[in-house]
């Protein structure tokens, strides 16, 4: 089966919505939470929203989020070297954690916070493509993905037990105990242990993860606390060039690894002071401390891990809603994020060879003296939202206005200017993000909407530290204008829409023609034109899903004008079905299609659009023995397609002294089985 014939597929499915008798929607009557962090729906809503639920979850036998995500229009999913990377509408799923915002419980978290999330505390995973830059500011260019987990339950005992294991001797066991200690105070622990072999040679992951919650329940509202501790192990392979993946493609080249412990404290306050009025305050405090891999010389994978440095984040959000002239409301409030990245080691030293370039941008070899210490990033932000509604015509406007300031140390790397390496230096930005929509109920069940917002980023204090010539890197600004409009019809549930988006100075990081070596810079003008479109049609025992997603992604001035955007796939093509023979068993099936994209670091087009094409098959089941126990099997990549993850060119060999340039691959992972079983009580 090729692109042509999913298209294909795609739109029979498509026609057929006019095939069965109608029977109300309550998919349109969802609600929504990221979009406010208060409880709207998605019929009211200006986005293409998608919704996986805790039970879509459970039933699919997924083992991470890349299985839950996989079929979502406009994201691109994959794992990559022991971590989940995201793509939101093709800014590029290597930089996830810099161009879509990921969020659990509407707290900003990197990829690596959820990589190993627990999938049996997440209620619902709710993306919003292109949006989130009112409530969030900064990082929102793609959009929001937020992971919500689940809420204590008022019930004086209850609980889930469950254990899973597959190919390469994964193996999952876990639990979580709630209880009702009095009429107002909720308490619940949750313990998982994750251990996977890994599917390339010699590669090890180790997770645990202990989980407590309670809650106080107020006069219409509560008080909420959680704290997750987790500590994970990861032994992993690299890229490795063709000729070797060709050959052995679970060779894993040269081992790497980290090890680190992180400490989750998230605190919420909710309120409905009034009938018209409610209040929301949460904060968080995450903390990381990591540790890098130095293996052994010789041939073995032995090795040990040493102190590298520690991450630290601390975020607080206040908002308040107001209800004026019926259901018109507005929003208003402020967040705070200081997040810092902290070497083990601190200080001034000299170093007899450093290496960068001078002023007359020639590279220098001279000894200097090194510091370093804690390079931080401080933002602020102020936001105000409105909602009006006349009969069935919805309209919202949003603005927000952020500062952020940052003192860093200049890394030692040879595309730094050598005066600036190894010196502390600050910078300051100042942004203003802005949303108008328009929302029309033209039916019982449907509405159409068109959207503007202006989004932007600033760069990551990783990014500020490494540039080309330490060059001062500007802020990443977007304009995105969507329209879309959603439906459930004939028991067809439709959602479709096309954007245009244009980036200006866009962020990137890749190895510039005129180095050799990756490191930070901005690229120029971009923009991004796309379609996305969602059927899901429901025949009594039958559920049949497809989804479409074309983005074109180019650059539009500079030195790669003309250009496609590297490792942007141009289609994404699902389709799937979903069988209950009884109500206690059920048969799914997945087809999952990327065409293919330039190599990662390849702006100037110059090799072939030859990586990244693939098609895979998935498979899952469920039988539901009794109401309280549920066994899950799933197998992923049923033909053992082989495909990569990643592609781009590395600059880590010499010949005669010369460096070679080899196109190196990242292998995904083949075929796998995966089996569970589930208690609840």
């Amino acid at each position: 089966m090729n692109k042509r014939a999913l298209i294909f597929l795609y739109l029979v499915s498509f026609l057929v919505t006019h095939s069965s008798e109608g029977k109300k929607s309550i998919k349109l009557e969802e609600s929504v939470i990221s979009t406010e962090n208060f409880e709207t729906t998605v019929r009211d809503t200006a986005s293409n929203i998608s919704i996986v639920t805790s039970d879509e979850i459970q039933e699919s036998g997924s083992k991470d989020l890349v299985d839950v995500l996989r079929g979502v229009p406009g994201v691109r999913v994959t794992r990559y070297a022991g971590t989940i990377k995201f793509d939101i509408r093709g800014l590029n799923s290597m930089y996830s954690d810099r161009n879509s915002l990921i969020t659990l419980d509407g707290v900003p978290v990197s990829t690596n916070q959820i990589s190993n999330l627990p999938l049996s505390m997440i209620e619902r995973v709710e993306v919003i493509p292109g949006g989130g830059n009112i409530l969030y500011g900064d990082k929102a260019i793609g959009g929001v993905i937020n992971v919500l987990t689940k809420n204590i339950i008022d019930k004086k005992n209850y609980g889930t037990v469950f254990a899973e294991y597959g190919s390469y001797n994964n193996r999952k066991i876990g639990f979580n105990y709630g209880t009702k200690i009095t009429d107002r105070f909720l308490a619940e622990v949750g313990y998982i242990k994750n251990d996977n072999n890994g599917w390339r040679d010699h590669e090890d992951f180790r997770n645990d993860s202990l989980n407590l919650k309670w809650k106080y329940l107020l006069e219409n509202g509560d008080i909420e606390y959680k704290y997750t501790y987790s500590e994970d192990k990861n032994i992993i392979g690299v890229a490795v060039p063709r000729y070797v993946s060709e050959n052995d493609r679970k060779d894993p080249g040269k081992i790497s690894g980290s090890k680190y412990r992180s400490y989750d404290n998230y605190l919420k306050y909710k309120k409905q002071l009034s009938e018209t009025t409610d209040i929301l305050l949460f904060g968080n405090y995450y903390e990381r401390k990591n540790d890098n891999y130095s293996r052994k010389k010789g041939s073995n994978y032995s090795g040990i891990f040493k102190r590298d440095g520690d991450d630290e984040r601390k975020y607080l959000k206040a908002q308040l809603k107001h209800k004026y002239l019926d259901e018109n409301y507005i929003i208003v409030g402020v967040d705070y994020l200081d997040e810092a990245f902290k070497p083990y080691s601190v200080g001034k030293s000299y170093n007899p060879s450093v290496s960068g370039f001078d002023s007359d941008s020639k590279q220098i070899t001279a000894g200097k003296f090194i510091e370093t210490g804690d390079s931080t990033k401080e933002n602020i932000g102020l936001f105000l939202t409105n909602k009006y509604q006349y009969e069935e015509l919805q309209l919202s406007q949003g603005i927000r206005y952020d500062k952020s300031k940052y003192d860093f140390y200049w890394r030692n790397g040879k595309l730094n200017s050598w005066e600036k390496i190894g010196t502390k230096d600050s910078a300051e930005y100042e942004n203003l993000s802005y949303e108008l929509s328009a929302n029309y109920l033209y039916s019982e069940t449907g509405s159409t909407y068109i959207s503007y917002n202006r989004a932007f980023r600033t760069p990551t204090a990783s990014e500020m530290r490494y540039t080309k010539k330490s060059e001062k890197l500007d802020s990443q600004i977007q304009d995105t204008l969507e329209i879309g409009i959603k439906d459930f019809l004939n028991n067809t549930y439709i959602s479709t829409s096309v954007f245009y988006k244009k980036t200006y100075n866009e962020i990137y990081s890749a190895i510039p023609p005129e180095f050799s070596g990756m490191v930070n810079y901005n690229i120029g003008t971009t923009e991004r034109t796309g379609f996305e479109g969602v059927v899901e049609h429901y025949l009594d025992k039958l559920t049949l899903k497809s989804s479409i997603t074309y983005i074109k992604a180019k650059i539009i001035d500079g030195q790669y004008s003309g250009s496609e955007i590297p490792s942007v796939p141009n289609w994404k093509i699902t389709g799937g079905m979903k069988y209950d023979f009884t109500e206690k068993l059920s048969l799914s099936g997945d087809v999952l299609y990327y065409s293919s994209s330039y190599d990662l670091d390849d702006l100037n087009n110059v090799r072939e659009k030859n990586t990244g094409e693939y098609m895979t098959v998935d498979l899952s089941t469920y039988f539901k023995m009794t109401s309280d126990i549920m066994i899950t099997a799933r197998i992923e990549n049923l033909f053992d397609k082989k495909y990569d993850e990643y592609a781009g060119f590395w600059d880590d060999s010499y010949e005669n002294g010369q460096i070679i340039e080899r196109r190196q691959y990242y292998p995904a992972v083949g075929r796998t089985l995966t089996v569970g079983v589930t208690y609840t009580f």
